[in-house]
């Protein structure tokens, strides 16, 4: 009985042994499969952490190349010379050879600074500008002449203005030697007798778009300007342009403000005088018409001093009509006032290179009014009021000899 016991507590004992075995080798099975389970999940992580950047360099470079192709195609750009001599005359206002001359003139200042082969050539830029100038157009459609974008019309605008301003002092200029006095008192004496003249002047609005904070700018007639004045000669050159105050400034002041009257002060071989109309206070050396002509001198001198003054309406008018950006039926420059100031001028540029040129217009000349023709007396009287009266009496007394001496 104690064996049979025995042997049945051995049993037993050997049982829970194997069943404490069997459980050890399933802890070290399932203990085995984590962590192979656990090495697996790792290797993945790796992969996919070293193939992520790699997917996303991918997308971008395949997003860039679709949006900048390694083969860009560029429209074919046209200058001037590939229109013919008629149409670069009616679209330049300019005819090839003296576009040619341009191009040589800003060579240096237009030339690409960088290295880059797509760079836009010299002559593109100057047709692009110069077409600008003489339709007065909008960017984008300025840009269809040369088959380039409105940014780059911008551009070439831009720096084609700058580059031609820098010359303003060679082209536009008042010469008071005794050879170039006698040439314009003989050139104006030819017209209407009026003798001694040596330039007219006046004064016209260039219309802007609305400018920031400057409500000066709004003239009389009812729209944002530039008043721009102008002295030009018996051959229509522009021998001196100011457009850099606004529409709401009078002739007079402009001209007080100006280089005139230090420029009639300072030379002392000067023998004559300017011609204005009645906006403008009389001077010694600025002869105005008469309010209320009496004798047959006195309105001899004033039909004189009419025909006479009408060179300046002429040259404003031929002006605007060359370059239409300065006319205000294709509407306000879309530019700040500094800038539209020096596209005035090298538009005044321009136009002595076409007059020096020869260069005519087939289109008629409408007769231009100046602002002066629209503007109240007596505001003109109010400037004149701040004029010295006894430089007015002066100046009277040369007038009124002036009158007695060519139209008595």
């Amino acid at each position: 009985m104690g064996a049979v016991l025995g042997t049945l507590i051995w049993l037993h004992e050997e049982e829970e042994e194997e069943e404490q075995q069997r459980r050890h080798c399933l802890r070290e099975e399932q203990q085995r499969l984590q962590h192979e389970q656990m090495q697996l999940q790792r290797k993945l992580t790796a992969q996919r952490q070293a193939a992520g950047p790699q997917r996303r360099s991918h997308t971008k470079e395949t997003t860039r190349r679709r949006l900048y192709p390694a083969n860009r195609v560029y429209r074919p750009r046209v200058t001037y010379l590939e229109l013919s001599e008629e149409d670069c005359l009616r679209r330049l206002r300019f005819s090839k050879e003296a576009v040619s001359d341009l191009c040589k003139l800003l060579q240096q200042d237009l030339m690409p600074a960088g290295p880059g082969g797509h760079a836009l050539p010299v002559a593109v830029k100057v047709t692009t500008a110069l077409n600008f100038f003489a339709s007065g157009s909008f960017q984008g459609a300025t840009g269809d002449i040369s088959h380039i974008s409105q940014s780059a019309v911008h551009k070439c605008i831009k720096q084609v203005t700058n580059a031609l301003f820098a010359w303003a002092n060679d082209y536009i200029c008042f010469p008071m030697d005794a050879s170039s006095q006698n040439d314009r008192a003989v050139g104006f004496a030819a017209m209407a007798g009026f003798s001694c003249v040596q330039g007219v002047i006046d004064c016209t609005h260039i219309a802007i778009k609305a400018p920031d904070n400057q409500p000066a700018a709004f003239n009389r007639k009812g729209y944002y300007s530039i008043n721009v004045q102008l002295v030009t000669d018996h051959l229509h050159r522009i021998m001196q342009v100011c457009a850099r105050f606004p529409g709401s400034c009078h002739d007079a002041f402009i001209l007080h403000q100006s280089t005139i009257p230090p420029l009639f002060h300072s030379c002392q071989n000067f023998k004559g005088w300017l011609i204005g109309d009645k906006d403008y206070p009389l001077h010694t050396w600025l002869m105005t018409p008469l309010s209320n002509p009496r004798s047959p001198a006195e309105l001899k001198y004033n039909e004189s001093h009419g025909t006479t003054r009408r060179v300046i309406k002429h040259t404003i008018g031929l002006l605007k009509q060359r370059f239409r950006c300065l006319d205000r039926s294709g509407g306000p420059l879309q530019y700040s006032p500094q800038r539209v100031s020096r596209i005035v001028v090298v538009c005044c540029i321009l136009h002595n290179l076409a007059v020096e040129r020869g260069l005519h217009m087939e289109e008629e000349v409408p007769e231009v009014l100046s602002s002066s023709d629209e503007e109240d007396l007596d505001e003109s009287e109010e400037e004149k009021a701040e004029i010295d009266e006894s430089q007015q009496l002066i100046a009277r007394d040369i007038r009124n000899q002036f009158i007695a001496q060519c139209f008595g």
